[in-house]
């Protein structure tokens, strides 16, 4: 392969990776990679050191993704230390020793699909929160028992790095270790679309039609790329049919629901949304803090609970951006020597600005409090003495009162006309509390305050 042919499809494969990746991720991991070799079955990838090359590496499934992506066929992709000689030479010794009896490359066979699937993605790895814990048992389901009507069509949507291809390929390598009889395909409507037209131009229609239609499994993401192609819309519809009418099982992932595809066939609206359409949320700052202790533990890194707190109170779009952020601070701080609050604070200064002081209201705290008890606001300002009701109300109180520096009386105003004396009731009641030991009362008040600072 030529140097401008290498550099041109490292290109392409640079702006797939700018789709999964933050842009703290592409700057500090994928802008350093140099391309040093390519042929039509290997490119090498050059890193600066070590310690780069151990954090690419657990890139390297969705590297390899993105080139097959690319070329619309898997590639052997080698990630070397300053363009490893010593690789180098054993690659063009082989290539030489190869020449006169290589096989020609050939297209992605059925099975490629399956080889797409990340090997780090699974349902154990996968943090389970309020925003995502419909869609990971729907997920589950799908996989324990697939074919047939459950959960079939599976529509995950939601916005980008809510962890709706981790969901995916935890469906595909699940079924792929246990069913080995089923054929599984996982494809990125993207690359479905660039295959659908490169069969029409190399008249292999029928091979197209075989492969994606005799999937036991097909996972395809990012459907929204099929709107606004009126020949894939057509050929989609049958490829679905063909499946659903067989007893196969399809799972796909957008960003928006199946209604709000306006460039889509009404046909194929209709199919997307007769099975079962998930909606997956941010993940809240306990699932976020869960996620950042999981990476901690899988990089067998003693992170101070501090830290975690910093990146999973400033950090709340989605979870690639707290990845990113996450190895961000992990690399400054093996660099700085340690990892502490500081060094995190120093390594995010470009990409965590100051807050400006949050307002907090009686009402926040009302709202916050009820949301965190599972309760309803109205039930705290009701009359109501049971349990469930008396102890968010004090709680919500007691907050009022020593968050707010709020009276008595108007604090009693605030919750619906309550007397003062039950004010000074609640008061005293959570504050002794908060001083025995056995209580639970001060970790509620503790994880309620984060609330209300986020």
């Amino acid at each position: 392969m030529q140097d401008t042919e290498m550099q041109s499809l490292w290109s392409k494969v640079k702006i797939i990776l700018s789709k999964e990746l933050t842009e703290v991720s592409m700057k500090t991991w994928i802008d350093p990679l140099v391309p040093v070799y390519a042929d039509d079955r290997l490119f090498i990838l050059s890193v600066p050191n070590d310690f780069s090359q151990s954090y690419v590496t657990q890139l390297k499934p969705l590297i390899d993704n993105s080139f097959s992506a690319a070329l619309h066929h898997p590639i052997d992709v080698k990630i070397s230390v300053n363009g490893s000689q010593e690789l180098l030479d054993a690659v063009r010794s082989i290539e030489k020793d190869t020449s006169e009896t290589s096989l020609p490359r050939t297209k992605a066979s059925a099975s490629s699909g399956a080889s797409q699937l990340n090997p780090q993605y699974s349902f154990d790895s996968f943090v389970v929160g309020s925003g995502n814990r419909f869609a990971h048992a729907a997920c589950v389901a799908v996989a324990e028992k697939l074919g047939g009507r459950n959960y079939n069509p599976l529509f995950l949507y939601g916005g980008s790095g809510l962890g709706k291809t981790h969901l995916m390929h935890s469906i595909g390598n699940f079924v792929t270790r246990r069913r080995t009889d089923k054929k599984v395909i996982y494809v990125q409507c993207e690359q479905f679309v660039n295959e659908f037209i490169s069969a029409i131009k190399e008249a292999s229609y029928d091979s197209f039609r075989e492969k994606y239609r005799g999937a036991d499994l097909l996972l395809i993401d990012d459907i929204q790329f099929i709107e606004g192609k009126e020949q894939m819309q057509i050929e989609f519809f049958h490829t679905f049919n063909a499946l659903h009418e067989s007893g196969k099982h399809i799972v796909m992932t957008c960003d928006k629901p199946p209604q709000s595809l306006a460039s889509l066939e009404e046909r194929l609206r209709t199919r997307f949304s007769s099975g079962l359409i998930v909606d997956i949320q941010p993940p809240d700052y306990e699932t976020r803090y869960a996620i950042l202790q999981k990476r901690a533990g899988q990089n067998n890194l003693s992170v101070p609970e501090e830290v975690l707190d910093y990146l999973a109170s400033n950090i709340a779009t989605n979870i690639r951006e707290l990845d990113g952020a996450f190895n961000t601070v992990v690399a400054y701080s093996l660099l700085a020597g340690g990892i502490d609050l500081d060094a995190a604070v120093e390594a995010l200064k470009d990409i965590i600005q100051p807050k400006p002081a949050k307002t907090v209201t009686p009402q926040m705290i009302m709202e916050v409090t009820s949301r965190y008890y599972n309760i309803s606001v109205s039930d705290i300002l009701s009359n109501r003495r049971s349990k469930d009701v008396i102890v968010p109300r004090q709680v919500a109180m007691y907050l009022c009162r020593y968050l707010l520096s709020m009276t008595f009386p108007k604090i009693g105003e605030a919750f619906g006309g309550k007397d003062h004396t039950t004010v000074i009731h609640a008061c005293n009641k959570v504050s002794s509390e908060i001083s025995s030991d056995t209580s639970e009362v001060g970790r509620d008040i503790d994880d309620i305050k984060k609330r209300l600072s986020n």
